[in-house]
């Protein structure tokens, strides 16, 4: 009697025909467990990456070739269900945690990055003056607010040759240089800020610091700066805090 198992796997595979087939899809409509079982399945297919299932086939191939393996291999599995039930239960491994590199991989600089980094949101509200340079900066938060960032950023330099410590203008030109992935611009934007220190923008500047850091692979220099933020109590304590554990990971 063939097993579950074995009837999904030749479903999958088309090879069930006439009566066997019609009798497969009733009880894949009807029996809850049975839809389980080929919704695991199926889940398999698509979610073991390809190199994982090419390292799975070489070993099941070293496997099957060892005759002392394959004689305590019952008789029921051919070469193809042997893959087919070795990478199943890697795949109940991993749901448990077991297999990480499979479902939940080590996250490198670039995947922390784009977990924890989101654009800062314009929060300072400049009137409408009478100046070019006003004009200007209100021309480069309405592109800024819209994600235009190289247009944003080409106004902000505007802005700040002639209003270089204008604090929450180099704040917004660094984020808008890390969105133009010009990280050591964005660096040197952040540090004027934090230097500067008279400011209100200090615990922003630390944290897309850390950001840049991240991104440009620099983790020393990123665990020294989320380490501050933390030590410091800043608003962004409880975001360094995870950023810190995805790092040492």
């Amino acid at each position: 009697m063939q097993t579950n198992l074995e009837t999904i796997e030749k479903y999958i595979d088309g090879e069930l025909e006439g009566k066997e087939l019609l009798d497969f899809e009733n009880l894949l409509s009807t029996d809850p467990d049975m839809k389980r079982a080929y919704n695991l399945s199926m889940e398999i297919n698509q979610s073991i990456l390809e190199d994982d299932i090419m390292a799975l086939r070489e070993t099941m191939e070293y496997m099957y070739k060892d005759e002392s393996m394959v004689k305590r291999i019952p008789s029921v599995f051919t070469k193809r269900r042997l893959y087919y039930a070795a990478a199943s239960a890697a795949l109940l491994i991993a749901a448990g945690g077991l297999v990480q590199r499979i479902v939940n991989p080590e996250l490198d600089n670039n995947a922390v990055f784009n977990k924890y980094y989101t654009p800062y949101d314009v929060t300072v509200t400049y009137r409408s003056g009478n100046t070019e340079v006003d004009r200007i900066l209100i021309n480069a938060l309405e592109h800024y607010e819209e994600r235009d960032y190289e247009t944003a950023l080409a106004l902000f330099e505007e802005v700040l040759e002639a209003r270089q410590n204008d604090m929450a203008v180099n704040l917004y030109s660094g984020i808008s240089y890390m969105e133009e992935e010009k990280y050591q611009k964005a660096t040197n934007s952040f540090n004027h800020i934090i230097t500067n220190k008279d400011n209100l923008f200090i615990e922003q500047a630390k944290w897309y610091l850390s950001m840049c850091y991240v991104k440009t692979e620099n983790v020393e220099k990123a665990k020294l700066v989320l380490n501050e933020i933390i030590e410091e109590d800043s608003y962004y304590k409880g975001q360094a805090k995870k950023v810190l554990k995805d790092l040492n990971n």
